[in-house]
């Protein structure tokens, strides 16, 4: 449960969601439930306003929106993953358009809105936001990797979609707008509201919780279909540990990560 103010009751609910690691338009309504606690006042004139302060509770047992799936998986066979291009192991999957970043070039960004192809993005996203019929405030970063362009607003649910993934449709798109007439191509990342630092934190804990039971359980755990992004997340999560290997299998956009438990901590 968490519990936030806001001028509306759904800036403050939006606000209370963020604190339980959501971003806008990430749950259902179903998923969770909103207690006013005190409700919002206009004041006179603007003065003596009250802002709205609420509760929200997530509600059942499937709030998490990558459950696994029960019983005991079926690997794929291997002339199924060798057709498809796939690698399996401790670290399974290559994902294209989705590489770690070093440390250094994750903290070298700098503000770099005097470059041309931080222009054009910066014009680009502008170009969007008001076609959306959003106000926000965009600010980009440049490092060795590419652009880096944060997305700060209210009510930005219709701009992250769900799961992230208009976000990620805009992201990729606002890569083919920057390459244009550079002759190279620049990687862009997009984010908003810090969605994706949330969205990572939470399959991270999920990843943990999910390798722990597969160990307890002595059997393989099949996690809901994800995206690449979110898959590289899980892989990265649990590469270190040696009591559970990661492996994905299935055919996008299907496709989803097994954990199996490994005898004696080893292969």
């Amino acid at each position: 449960m968490a519990r936030a103010s806001g001028r509306t009751v759904e800036l403050a609910v939006q606000r209370a969601l963020a604190e339980l690691d959501f971003a806008p338009g990430e749950l259902s309504e179903d998923q969770y439930e909103v207690t006013i606690i005190i409700p919002p006042e206009e004041g006179f004139l603007g003065v003596g306003g009250v802002d709205a302060v609420v509760e929200v509770a997530l509600v059942g047992d499937r709030w998490d929106y990558l459950e696994d799936e029960e019983g005991e998986v079926e690997p794929m066979p291997p002339e199924l993953l060798k057709d498809s291009g796939e690698r399996s192991g401790k670290f399974g999957e290559e994902e294209s358009g989705w590489q770690e970043e070093d440390e250094e070039s994750q903290t070298c960004g700098i503000d770099s809105a005097s470059s041309a192809e931080a222009l054009r993005l910066r014009e680009f996203l502008a170009r969007v936001l008001e076609e959306m019929g959003l106000t926000a405030r965009v600010r980009i970063t440049e490092h060795d990797q590419g652009l880096h362009a944060e997305v700060v607003g209210e009510d930005l649910g219709i701009f992250i979609g769900r799961r992230g993934q208009t976000m990620d449709a805009i992201e990729y798109l606002a890569s083919l707008a920057v390459s244009v007439g550079s002759g190279r191509q620049k990687r862009v990342e997009l984010d908003a509201e810090g969605y994706k630092e949330r969205r990572r934190r939470q399959i991270e804990r999920l990843a943990l919780r999910k390798a722990d039971e597969a160990v307890k359980r002595g059997r393989a755990l099949q996690l809901a279909p994800m995206t690449a992004a979110e898959r590289k997340i899980v892989h990265l999560s649990l590469r270190s540990r040696s009591d559970v290997s990661t492996v994905s299998q299935g055919r996008e956009p299907n496709r989803f990560v097994v954990i199996t438990p490994l005898k004696s901590g080893g292969r």
